[in-house]
This record gives C-alpha cells, sequence and structure tokens, in this order.
C-alpha cells in the first residue's frame, strides 16, 4: 500500500492548530484528529492517541476516539507495549501484524479483539521535559508503508518542538500558581494577625502564637482558620493588594483562650 505524505494544507492545519491551541491538551486532541485525518484512506480506518509518561505511570492525554483511548489505557494496565516502548526507548516501533508479531502478545490479543491488526508508535522528542509517544491503530494488517512512517514521523517531529514549548509553560505557569497561592496565604495570615492585635491589644509575636494555638486547639489549618476571622471582619478573603475602605466590626469567631502567660487583656 503506497501513501501520500501529508500535503500543504494539512502543514498549514497543523500550523494553525500549534498558534490557537489555548493549552497543552487542547493542542494534542487536535493533533490526534489531523493525523488521524490525514492517515486514514477509503481501505484503512486510523485511530490515534498520544501517551505521556510521568514515572511510574503511563496517561493517554489525547485520542481521536474513545476506541484510541481504550487501547492506550489497556496497554498502560499491561505496562508494557509499543507505545511505551516507543516513548522509552526514543524509537519508532512499527508492529506490522498484532496477528504474528512474537512481541508483547498479550496486548496483541487484546489489540486484536478490538479489531487492531496494525500499531505505529512514534516518539516526541521532549529532552528532558517528559516522555511521549503517538500511538497510531488501523484496521488493516501492513497497514502502514514506508512512505506513511515518514510522514508520521515528520509531523511528530514538527510537533515536538511545540510540545517542549507547551511543556515548559505550563511548568512555569505551575510555579506561578503555587506561588500565588503561597501569596495568598501569607497575606491572609498576616491580615488575620493584624486583625488580632487590633482587636485583643496583642503584639505581632503575641497575634502569632495565639492563632497558632487556636489553629491546634480546633484542629484546623492555620490559613484556614485566619480565612475565617478574616471572613468575619469584611465578609470577603484577603487579597494581596489593600484598599482603604473601613472595616466592618463584626465578631471574630470563638477561639481558644490566650495563653496563660499572655500580657494582653482580651476584651469582653
Amino acid at each position: 500500500m503506497t501513501d501520500t505524505p501529508v500535503d500543504s494544507t494539512h502543514a498549514s492545519r497543523m500550523q494553525q492548530l500549534l498558534l490557537s491551541s489555548p493549552d497543552l491538551a487542547e493542542f494534542l486532541e487536535g493533533f490526534t484528529h489531523l493525523m488521524a485525518s490525514a492517515l486514514s484512506m477509503q481501505e484503512r480506518t486510523v485511530w490515534c492517541a498520544v501517551t505521556v509518561l510521568r514515572h511510574p505511570k503511563a496517561a493517554t492525554v489525547a485520542s481521536n476516539s474513545a476506541q484510541a483511548a481504550v487501547l492506550d489505557e489497556i496497554q498502560a494496565s499491561f505496562g508494557h507495549g509499543p507505545c511505551l516502548q516507543a516513548a522509552t526507548t526514543q524509537s519508532m516501533i512499527y508492529l506490522a501484524d498484532v496477528h504474528t508479531d512474537p512481541r508483547w502478545p498479550d496486548y496483541n490479543k487484546v489489540a486484536a479483539a478490538h479489531g487492531v491488526h496494525s500499531i505505529l508508535a512514534a516518539p516526541f522528542d521532549l529532552g528532558a521535559e517528559a516522555s511521549a509517544s503517538l500511538n497510531v491503530f488501523t484496521d488493516q494488517p501492513r497497514g502502514f508503508d514506508e512512505a506513511a512512517m515518514r510522514t508520521v514521523q515528520h509531523e511528530v517531529e514538527r510537533a515536538s518542538d511545540a510540545l517542549r514549548l507547551a511543556v515548559r509553560l505550563a511548568q512555569h505557569r505551575q510555579t506561578e500558581e503555587d506561588l500565588g497561592a503561597a501569596m495568598v496565604s501569607r497575606t491572609t495570615i498576616d491580615v488575620a494577625v493584624g486583625i488580632l492585635m487590633g482587636r485583643y491589644g496583642h503584639s505581632q509575636d503575641e497575634a502569632v502564637t495565639f492563632l497558632k494555638n487556636a489553629s491546634n486547639g480546633r484542629n484546623v489549618k492555620l490559613r484556614d482558620l485566619a480565612e475565617e476571622i478574616v471572613r468575619s471582619v469584611n465578609h470577603t478573603p484577603a487579597a494581596t493588594h489593600f484598599n482603604h475602605s473601613t472595616p466592618r466590626t463584626t465578631a471574630i469567631p470563638p477561639l481558644p483562650a490566650q495563653p496563660a502567660n499572655s500580657k494582653a487583656t482580651r476584651r469582653p
């Protein structure tokens, strides 16, 4: 069987996909649909999925059909197979016929039961960022010739450049989100300490100790207790910026008695 390489229209669609996808998952989902469409022919149906390895497990992150997702998930449950092999060894794996190929016989038997005859797996080149592969299944034996394999390899290489950048951006966004959450948590605690200082006449150290003792006594996280105190005054969470509005004087939620050695006297 002779395949025609992906044409200029397909290449243009790939460029549009790279530019328009807002996140990694959507890009990969679109990529699997694009590849399945490019490789399917009148006599051959193709399903595609993308597997990402996160030690020690593999996960299917995108597919063009439920059948492709199932085939990938079954392989992950076995812990071995052509797609995992391609991702870990960074080499293309081709099973011309799952009925006769001696590799991974347990998985091949299941794949055959799902109507698969040929499997082609191509690794994404993500460097140290991650390991992943595009997994292509077809219902025809010897379903992919050299032209089809070159097409898959070429498109995966092109997608790898975008994927490396997307993974780095995703990691950067996660770092920013973690930092933002830490800043919000710190702000909430600082505001709660300020409320205790103003309400009870505590010093900063006494207010911090009082808040920690209350957190332990009520068996709640320090940040959650601080947020409860802030809400009791403003009815809104603390923000990382401040305005000059006058806080409401709603009572602070009941807290455990302050330490016996505290110099401050709690107001009634």
